[in-house]
């Protein structure tokens, strides 16, 4: 079909009528109160592209580069100029406004396949014009079918890897709505993410002021569940944009800025309208509306790009008990994208291994992706004090975040002792007898470790030899490397933490920084011996070496003998290790050694600075003195009292240095398997049964074993299903550490304002450092990668900066303004807000802006 019409047309796929419009001709069938209009197809469009692709204008586009590509855009846009309608494209034009009052006024709006998606929304990138009239429809349909090769446009596409050398585009023509008050919702908190609370910005006249971020609207926060309104902002409406009877549209400047736009009831009226297009398209939407003449109309609607989603098993039903969820591969890893669908079942295999009831207790969730500790269940395990206390211990952040919470509103309704009783019962007691015998032997102790520990990776790499299935072969080393650390490992570290709290307990009135530095340079790390080792490595380095001769002598063999063995020693005990190393899909030294080559590099060039052996012994010498300093401090505590104090460092001493091994010997087993792994998917790539031999990690274990058997398993698809809500998690700029199971994200307290701090609106999550960069518009004058854009406000013209963007800062604006939205698909803290905002700073201005607290920080700049 050329053209769809609403509301009497069927619905129609977004390949054909592009994102908005697709969603249009959805809600109108549904009995929206969705303005009547129609859909100009992608089909309908194609003589257009035809012309356009046979002239030299588009062979310029296609081969340009990215310094030449506004030009060219510029040159093809201005091409679309000669296009007229075909006689087959004028008669299904008149026959779709055919009933039309002849001085009615149409809305314009482009409607790209790409656009209005789950990924991707363009945020205002495509062309919207207003108050269209019948003489001018021809000029505004133009225009919008140009947008497709507008710069911003093909800017954005190249970004998000979309193809810029094919544009498809739809336009939509709807009867324009003479508002009086209109503007945007979400159907969820776009600041907190709560799932349960709807967010509105209002301005009066036409919604493009709050779309374009032209001015700085009301704000409105409803509860969903309760239909009650929970905040009211007035906003300083600095501008409003107004239909004219002639066509067109007229600014207003400050008209009715100090009164709310919204009366109670249509705020509430807007919160029900949400309800049913979330309920209508089963996510979560973001919707443009008018009220006119006091009648409410849904202008579009389209999924919400920027928002953390839950896996179902997460999610409670609205108004029932709520969990909350600590992400341990944030807290624990540092891993703030998802790791892959392997890694997350491998993981699943070993929680089942040795914690059964954990996953079943709900007390462990392993989800697509990510690892999650079930904060409900664990209060009621062991209480919220003793956990923030445990969890302060490895992310201050997030403890401080939890110690805020009521935990009335998320402790499980029946505790998971009762499931994990029989295990703990079983495994504890075995613990702690391993933890005693460390504690009184800590010398022997340390010596039967190492024994056991390298007996242990002889025999792994032994049975990886072995001819097994690779589920079989993965449980096997699970077993065995669990059963090791926690027999040889795990007990160490307990007894060292046990002894130090004991030394610190005695000398608690002691000199605090003498007590931190019983701590310093313990032996037996294996993190650190790695970086003494590379230091070593550096030694045989010869000099005036580059970054690539030293990457071309290591592939030629051509450096010396004496470096090559020092480097082959180095690969055989860390080369299994590397960035994100717990994921099983992620490369190990071994596979890219280019980042341990520039630290070697870095290392041996490095002139006038202690080196890392050197510091080592320094920090040994600076915690021997302290430990002496602490046993003169508690002499006249008594002889016993000393005697426990000496007996305690001796555990700590030689014990401490364990807190890395267990995770070295579970990267090592997970190494192992990622090589057989790769053997096989090999094979089944040279067969065509994979895209590439990496995405083997998208399948699990059994899904594999599977495949070796039976010829007939689709692997390509298995890889692409498990991998839907990982990739969705994937578009999340930045995952929370703490969220709830209504998608509420909690924070820490803010802090308040101090001395060099300026506090605005939270607008978009995260924090960023970098050099102010004013603009008063986008031309005005380079923004370079990793400064602060600050401008009054923003619109779709600005959209190419937030590329090159660390963080943006603004004067006007809201949450669901143009700036805001692209700041959050690009994961920018944003702070708006802030008056007078491009004469708060200068040009080159250091600052951190945290757009989770809303304050932009001054910091000390040591190049002045």
């Amino acid at each position: 079909m050329l053209i769809y019409r609403f509301p009497d047309s069927v619905d129609a796929d977004v390949s054909q009528v592009g994102g908005k419009a697709s969603s249009l001709l959805k809600g109108s069938g549904a009995g929206l109160p969705v303005p009547p209009g129609c859909a100009l197809s992608v089909e309908f469009f194609a003589p257009w592209f035809a012309q356009l692709k046979a002239s030299d204008e588009w062979s310029v586009f296609v081969g340009a580069t990215e310094k030449n590509m506004r030009a060219a855009c510029d040159a093809l846009k201005a091409r679309t100029d000669q296009l007229t309608f075909t006689d087959e494209q004028k008669r299904a034009f008149d026959e779709a406004l055919h009933g039309y009052h002849s001085e009615s006024l149409f809305a314009v709006r482009s409607s790209s396949p790409e656009e209005d998606l789950e990924g991707s929304s363009f945020a205002g990138g495509y062309e919207t014009i207003l108050g269209v009239t019948a003489a001018t429809m021809d000029d505004a349909i133009r225009r919008a079918f140009a947008s497709c090769l507008d710069i911003r446009v093909v800017i954005y596409k190249r970004e998000h890897g979309f193809v810029i050398s094919d544009p498809k585009i739809a336009v939509v023509i709807q009867e324009q709505i003479d508002s009086e008050v209109a503007g945007v919702g979400f159907s969820l908190n776009p600041v907190t993410n709560n799932y349960d609370e709807a967010f509105f910005n209002a301005n009066w006249g036409l919604g493009e002021t709050v779309v374009a971020g032209l001015a700085t609207p009301d704000a409105f926060t409803v509860d969903k569940l309760k239909m009650s309104i929970t905040a009211r902002v007035t906003g300083a409406k600095e501008t409003s944009i107004w239909l004219t009877a002639s066509g067109g549209t007229q600014e207003k400047q400050a008209y009715r800025s100090s009164e709310l736009t919204l009366s109670d009831k249509q705020i509430i009226e807007l919160a029900e309208l949400t309800h049913k297009v979330e309920i209508l398209y089963q996510k979560p939407m973001d919707i443009e509306w008018a009220f006119s003449k006091n009648k409410l109309y849904l202008l579009q609607a389209r999924p919400i790009t920027a928002y953390v989603p839950l896996p179902p098993e997460m999610v409670t039903e609205p108004g029932q008990k709520k969990h909350l969820y600590l992400d341990v591969t944030i807290s624990l890893q540092g891993l703030y994208k998802p790791i892959s669908y392997m890694a997350t079942e491998f993981f699943r295999a070993a929680i089942n291994e040795w914690l059964p009831g954990a996953i079943k207790s709900s007390l462990v969730v392993i989800t697509s992706g990510r690892f999650y500790l079930n904060l409900s269940s664990a209060f009621a395990l062991a209480g919220k004090q003793r956990i923030v206390s445990r969890i302060a211990l490895v992310d201050p952040l997030a403890s401080k975040t939890i110690e805020q919470v009521d935990e009335s509103v998320y402790v499980a309704k029946t505790s998971p002792a009762m499931k994990l009783l029989p295990m703990l019962l079983q495994r504890l007691p075995v613990i702690m007898f391993y933890v005693i015998d460390a504690a009184l032997s800590p010398e022997q102790t340390h010596q039967r470790s190492q024994k056991e520990l390298k007996r242990f990776a002889i025999g792994a790499r032994e049975l990886a030899n072995k001819d097994l299935s690779i589920t079989a072969l993965a449980h096997t080393l699970l077993s065995r490397v669990l059963h090791t650390v926690f027999r040889y490992s795990i007990p160490l570290v307990l007894a060292s933490r046990l002894a130090l709290e004991k030394m610190k307990s005695i000398a608690h009135d002691a000199d605090q920084a003498d007590l931190g530095r019983l701590e310093l340079a313990l032996p037996n790390n294996v993190t650190t011996e790695m970086g003494m080792a590379l230091f070593k490595v550096s030694e045989f380095l010869p000099d005036n070496m580059s970054a690539e001769k030293l990457q071309q002598g290591l592939q030629n063999k051509s450096l010396p003998s004496s470096f090559l063995e020092a480097w082959q020693n180095l690969m055989a005990k860390y080369g299994h290790r590397g960035p994100q190393e717990i994921d099983i899909a992620a490369p190990r030294y071994r596979d890219n050694p280019a980042l341990l080559l520039d630290l070697v590099l870095s290392m041996h060039t490095a002139t006038g600075e202690t080196n890392p052996q050197e510091q080592f012994q320094l920090n040994q010498v600076e915690r021997g003195k302290a430990y002496e300093r602490l046993c003169d401090y508690i002499r006249p505590k008594g002889w016993l009292t000393q005697r426990e104090f000496r007996w305690l460092y001796r555990i700590v001493e030689n014990l401490g240095g364990y807190r890395e091994t267990h995770k070295y010997y579970l990267v090592f087993v997970i190494d192992l398997l990622r090589e057989r792994l790769l053997r096989e998917a090999e094979s089944l790539y040279k067969k065509h049964r994979l895209d590439s031999p990496e995405q083997v990690f998208d399948l699990s274990l059994d899904q594999l074993d599977r495949a070796l058997t039976d010829e007939s398993l689709d692997l390509i698809q298995l890889s692409k299903t498990n991998r839907i809500f990982i990739d969705r998690l994937s578009r999340v700029p930045q995952l929370p550490t703490v969220i709830d199971s209504r998608g509420l994200i909690l924070r820490p307290p803010a802090s308040e304002a101090r001395e060099g701090e300026t506090v605005g609106i939270a607008i978009s999550a995260g924090v960023a450092k970098g050099r102010i960069k004013v603009l008063h518009s986008p031309d005005e004058k380079p923004l370079l990668k990793g400064e602060i854009l600050v401008a009054r406000a923003t619109d779709p013209g600005w959209t190419p900066l937030f590329v090159n963007a660390a963080a943006v800062i603004l004067e006007v604006g809201g949450v669901l303004q143009h700036g805001a939205l692209v700041a959050r698909e690009y994961g920018l803290p944003c702070v708006a807000g802030i008056p007078n905002v491009t004469a708060v700073w200068n040009d080159g201005t250091l600052v951190e802006v945290d757009g989770s607290a809303g304050i932009v920080r001054l910091l000390r700049d040591d190049k002045e």
